[in-house]
């Protein structure tokens, strides 16, 4: 080991369309100001384009993972999920006080293959269902620290040796090549973030003012709580590169101040401006259009992620997006194709291609739209999408021992 550093065992995984560091809980100190401290470090913030340390400077691949053994009755693994602001050098973490600030999108597709193959599950397999039926797959159920919901991921296996399996024909969007196909099955999360139903404001349409205007928006909390707008009402086509849209600088500014009003609204800060310290990435902000002419999708979307779009589109981002499209009058539900999907498939387009979500609602609901006076009432018969994953590397990464000598803090 280099004189004068730290070593702390890791992994670096691809899930979806995005890239974790992973870490299990063991491996780092505990809740508290040193994880910060410790992380941060890990990744290179606050600098920009980290270059001194893992994090890939942009949204989709500054993440970390933190993976534990959970004791609940109702799960298989613990997670929690950190990310740095790409401007702020305070982290999205999340226990305890700080829960509020908690996403749940951290690569979470590899979630399930790592704690297969960490050997985290206790207790016998169960057989998962497979998005392809000559795959064997195994369960594995996921709690979400800081939303506190439970997703459940059905994992490519290798019979033989009981290992996830990677390699696969399924491609999705964003991701070059193919994968094993991963399903994720998120009808669970509901309230994720308010624990207040699919509309935490009640109501299926809000305004927020903008500029001297009023803006309809609905907010939604399923999988991830996200804010919906027309692209229109923030000078956008909805076509536009996310990179178009990042260069943008007043098309940025009124997407932060919508977001951080809307976070102001929810009680997630004392004031718009404070929304990025106060309330971290949440609630997400995602822009709808017209589906494209070609046919291929329900619904254009872009979705701002830090004050920055996503290249792709976030994966509970997506839950979300169909989920709303689900809530009568919702703003995702006014522009999208239809409302009775052939084969309960909604399909998102974003920069980089489409996503098929599986939408269904369940109980009282089948076949029908949920109305504002019934969503705290609202539940799924399924919610899901596949996606694949795969590690990259695993080994140790290296901190400067000034920042934790890997012993203090831990028990």
């Amino acid at each position: 080991m280099a004189q004068g550093q730290t070593l702390i065992p890791c992994a670096y995984l691809r899930g979806g369309s995005s890239k974790a560091t992973f870490f299990l809980s063991c491996n780092l100190p505990p809740p508290g100001p040193l994880p910060d401290k410790v992380l941060k470090r890990v990744n290179g913030t606050p600098d920009p384009i980290q270059i001194d340390g893992m994090g890939g400077s942009r949204v989709v691949t500054s993440k970390i993972a933190i993976i534990s053994t959970s004791e609940r009755d109702d799960a298989d693994v613990d997670y929690t999920f950190c990310q740095r602001l790409v401007q702020f050098p305070h982290y999205t973490y999340i226990h305890g006080e700080r829960r509020k600030n908690l996403m749940s999108f951290v690569s979470v597709a590899a979630v399930g293959p790592f704690a297969i193959d960490e050997g985290l599950i206790k207790g016998p397999s169960r057989p998962g269902i497979g998005a392809d039926a000559t795959i064997a797959t195994r369960e594995v159920k996921i709690y979400n620290t800081g939303t506190r919901k439970i997703l459940i991921s059905h994992v490519p296996i290798d019979p033989e040796t009981g290992k996830s399996v990677s390699e696969g024909g399924f491609a999705i969007a964003a991701v070059p090549g193919t994968g094993a196909p991963i399903l994720m099955d998120y009808r669970n999360t509901v309230g994720a973030a308010k624990q207040s139903g699919i509309l935490p404001t009640g109501h299926a349409i809000d305004e927020i003012s903008l500029d001297g205007k009023a803006i309809q928006v609905t907010i939604c909390d399923v999988g991830n709580i996200c804010v919906f707008a027309a692209a229109s009402d923030v000078g956008l086509t909805g076509l536009e590169t996310a990179d178009a849209i990042n260069e943008n600088s007043a098309v940025i500014a009124r997407c932060k101040e919508l977001r951080g009003r809307a976070a102001k609204l929810l009680g997630m800060c004392e004031n718009w401006k404070l929304a990025d310290e106060q309330s971290g990435a949440i609630p997400l902000l995602v822009l709808v259009s017209a589906p494209p002419a070609s046919g291929d999708a329900d619904v254009t979307s872009r979705l701002l992620l830090h004050n920055r779009c996503h290249d792709s589109m976030a994966g509970t981002g997506a839950i979300c997006t169909a989920a709303c499209s689900k809530i009568s009058d919702s703003i995702v539900a006014q522009v999208s194709r239809q409302t009775r999907l052939a084969n309960h498939v909604f399909r998102i387009a974003h920069p980089l291609g489409i996503m098929p979500i599986q939408v269904e609602l369940g109980g009282v609901f089948q076949n029908e739209m949920v109305r504002e006076q019934d969503s705290t009432t609202a539940e799924f018969r399924v919610l899901a999408f596949v996606r694949t994953a795969r590690r990259i590397m695993d080994g140790n990464v290296y901190i400067p021992a000034v920042i934790w000598n890997g012993r203090d803090g831990k028990s």
